[in-house]
């Protein structure tokens, strides 16, 4: 089993975006400049089709829906399968899980924050919907990504709404630096499915979020439930699919590494809470805090 990430899931994500990149850019080309309709123009289109991979994660080819699935009259199946604490079930096609709106309701309980920073944040779409879904517009967006064609296109959308104060960079889990950000006092910090392909992290990574502000609050969609226990079939599924791609198997016992060595709260763990697209790659929730006095943030 590797430890970090295999050569193929980064070139992956580099050629998803780049694909995205692609039709945003033809859209913007015919004179469109809202930020909102060229990402739902987008979703309408990434509705349409399925989207498969090489081998080698180099190209992306569209696919039709596969036979099994019943496709209405909007052109889309009318139901697609997921699964749910740890078991399958089936749920109306365009019901699909929200993280934008859970980080808008976060930040309305726990705020106010001076900056939300996303890590993995592919080309920021969840940082564009939190801004658009009534996300602080006095605090500063930031997003970090592996991949260079996620960062370039999400500078391009950025550049397109002048009053969300957002800024991209590059981002390695495997080697995780934040030390350019500014000094914080009080940040929000969260991932969504972008450990879950790093093999193995380092607890260090949790070390470098805390650090980057006074008091650190950490919110992680990650599928990491079968690592803490096994809820059903879908749970052992799950860890079938994680052994078979070489993706994540130590989230869980790196978090709890960390709160002993970086002195982190964990203040809520749920696992397989939510309606993933892939049955077999349920998220689970994980939120932590970290705080330190004034004056060893100042110093």
């Amino acid at each position: 089993m590797t430890v970090g990430q295999e050569l193929k899931w980064r070139l992956f994500y580099d050629n998803a975006w780049a694909m995205r990149a692609a039709y945003l850019r033809s859209l913007i080309a015919c004179g469109e400049r809202n930020v909102v309709r060229l990402l739902r123009r987008l979703d309408a289109q990434t509705r349409k089709y399925r989207i498969t991979v090489n081998a080698q994660g180099t190209s992306f080819t569209p696919q039709p829906w596969p036979a099994g699935f019943d496709i209405g009259p909007a052109g889309v199946p009318l139901l697609r399968p997921t699964s749910f604490r740890g078991n399958a079930s089936v749920v109306p096609f365009h019901t699909h899980d929200n993280f934008a709106a859970f980080i808008v309701d976060y930040i309305d309980q726990a705020g106010p924050f001076d900056a939300v920073i996303e890590l993995g944040c592919g080309y920021g779409r969840n940082l564009f919907d939190v801004y658009y879904g009534g996300g602080p517009s006095t605090c500063r967006y930031y997003g970090g990504e592996l991949t260079e064609s996620g960062v370039s296109l999400a500078r391009e959308l950025a550049a397109l709404e002048p009053d969300m104060k957002a800024e991209f960079f590059s981002f390695d889990y495997l080697e995780p630096n934040l030390d350019h950000l500014p000094s914080f006092d009080r940040a929000l910090v969260f991932t969504a499915h972008s450990i879950e392909q790093v093999c193995k992290i380092d607890a260090g990574l949790f070390g470098t979020i805390a650090g980057v502000a006074r008091r650190v609050d950490c919110v992680h969609f990650e599928p990491f439930g079968f690592q803490v226990a096994a809820l059903g079939p879908a749970s052992q599924a799950h860890r079938d699919q994680v052994l078979e791609n070489n993706w994540n198997v130590n989230f869980a016992e790196a978090l709890d590494e960390a709160r002993k060595t970086f002195g982190i709260e964990l203040t809520c763990l749920v696992t397989e809470s939510f309606l993933p697209s892939d049955p077999q790659n349920p998220t689970s929730l994980a939120v932590w805090h970290s705080e330190r006095p004034a004056e060893a943030a100042a110093a």
